[in-house]
């Protein structure tokens, strides 16, 4: 199966499923009782809708962002790249501050790296970025860069975890 199938089907049932429960419960407080083919109809109607709507953009989205060939690894939510750069740890943090957008993120320094918390906007409830320094060569610092949605039930980014590691790249490596 295509992963970008698996996904449509992953979100039909995780949407799909707990509305149907959840109109079941009100029924049941109404006093209405439990009608399997309501149920049914409820929770297909609202996962097929729920799973075409956010899984469409969601691929609209990676697209826009550069993504052509969908893989299991570019449809997770949690995005990691390696990189190397001649910035150490310290010219690196003065070149993010300097970013528009990464400049406004909080910024905290942990023990072998660099940890970004960013808010919640309409595409997320926030993330967390990782710039951890893998190796500590003279002349290049090899870093590994993850991001990841602070929700941890996030079914779909809309590839905004992507778009941060391409900011902090574009910005480590001066590209406009």
């Amino acid at each position: 199966m295509k992963p970008i199938s698996k996904l449509y089907l992953k979100t039909f049932f995780y949407t799909g499923i707990p509305y149907g429960l959840i109109m079941m419960a009100f029924d049941f407080v109404d006093g209405n009782g439990f009608r399997l083919w309501k149920f049914l109809l409820m929770a297909s109607f609202f996962g097929i809708t729920m799973s075409l709507i956010l899984v469409s953009f969601h691929k609209h989205r990676l697209q826009k962002n550069g993504i052509q060939v969908i893989t299991d690894e570019n449809l997770g939510v949690t995005q990691r790249k390696s990189l190397t750069s001649e910035l150490n740890k310290l010219e690196l943090i003065e070149k993010l501050k300097i970013d528009p957008i990464i400049g406004k993120m909080k910024m905290t320094k942990i023990e072998n790296g660099i940890l970004l918390k960013t808010g919640m906007t309409w595409k997320s409830w926030g993330e967390e970025i990782k710039i951890i320094q893998k190796t500590d060569i003279v002349t290049d610092f090899e870093y590994q860069i993850s991001s990841s949605p602070k929700l941890r039930t996030t079914l779909i980014d809309y590839g905004k975890n992507l778009e941060n590691i391409n900011r902090i790249e574009k910005a480590i490596k001066n590209i406009a």
